[in-house]
């Protein structure tokens, strides 16, 4: 591929990828969010990541579960209504495919029948449709609960192993411990509604998943689904990664991940581009991750090859 390809080729998956960067972090049981093929895991929250790891193209919808029931939890990929699962957190192909729902649906990843495997339900307005299995096929269940506008976060409430739903208004939380239409069980509050919520199982001694708010690149984490300050605080990765939540070690604590386009390198000069347009995309692409990496904005302003025609 010459470098005209390669300017086409990046300008079109950065004007993809654009439109997914307004996802900053990644509640467990949701879409993973953000753009890139490289994936950054780390097992503990402090340092840097200690497993690195290449998987799809930069433009996939990305979800994080233990698709094997082994414990550990891995990336799958989904393109249209085509999921592609991987077993390992190495870089390679994926282990299995399959199709469930519509190009179009929300889709939501949790344990929902307790048994170790994390699997698929989609989301129509204030409907669930729920597999249990990691294939092709109907749904088990469905139920409704919330409206249809609402956030919601997927999680093990109450410890017994199996995920539901809590539904989010602002900063206001209602959670519901079973797959069955009707109201939450109990409510509370914690953080502020602005805020960015991951879910996870942050300590050994936590009883149920629970909740952490990202504010920038600081995550303050609350080990009881009660309303109450952090009780741990700490920083990882870059205030623009996208990040998220899983087990990478199969130790039963959560920990983070982020995601980021790997680095292209600055071989692509201005002329490379067919107009300033594709330069400029390019350019927003990859800045939030490595800066002006190509060299394409020569005043600092943030706006790329500006002596390009058109």
């Amino acid at each position: 591929m010459n470098k005209l390809q390669r300017a086409i080729t990046a300008t079109t998956i950065a004007g993809v990828g654009l439109t997914l960067l307004a996802s900053p972090a990644q509640a467990k049981g949701d879409e993973i969010g953000g753009v890139g093929e490289q994936y950054f895991l780390n097992d503990s929250f402090n340092g840097a990541a200690n497993r690195v790891l290449f998987y799809g193209e930069g433009r996939d919808r990305a979800y994080v579960g233990d698709w094997d029931g082994n414990g550990t939890d891995t990336l799958m990929l989904r393109r249209g209504n085509t999921f592609l699962v991987r077993n390992s957190s190495t870089t390679g192909g994926a282990d299995s495919t399959f199709a469930y729902g519509d190009p179009g649906d929300t889709v939501l990843v949790g344990d929902w029948d307790g048994n170790g495997t994390d699997t698929l339900a989609v989301r129509r307005g204030g409907t669930y449709h729920v597999k249990n299995t990691v294939s092709t096929g109907y749904a088990d269940t469905v139920f409704s609960y919330g409206d249809p506008g609402d956030s919601v976060l997927v999680g093990d409430w109450d410890g017994d192993d199996d995920d539901t739903l809590v539904v989010r208004r602002g900063g206001r939380y209602f959670v519901k411990n079973d797959l069955n239409t009707g109201y939450s069980e109990t409510d509370f509050y914690y953080g502020n509604p602005g805020d960015t919520v991951l879910v996870g199982h942050w300590s050994a001694g936590q009883k149920g998943d629970a909740l952490g708010v990202r504010r920038g690149g600081t995550y303050h984490l609350r080990n009881s689904l009660t309303s109450g300050p952090a009780d741990t605080v700490f920083g990882y990765g870059n205030p623009g990664d996208t990040a998220f939540v899983g087990d990478w070690n199969g130790d039963g604590i959560d920990s983070l991940g982020v995601r980021r386009p790997s680095n292209p390198g600055d071989d692509l000069d201005c002329p490379d581009f067919p107009t300033r347009w594709d330069a400029q995309a390019y350019f927003d692409y990859y800045y939030p991750y490595y800066g002006d990496v190509a060299r394409l904005d020569a005043d600092n302003d943030r706006k790329a090859c500006e002596a390009n025609a058109g």
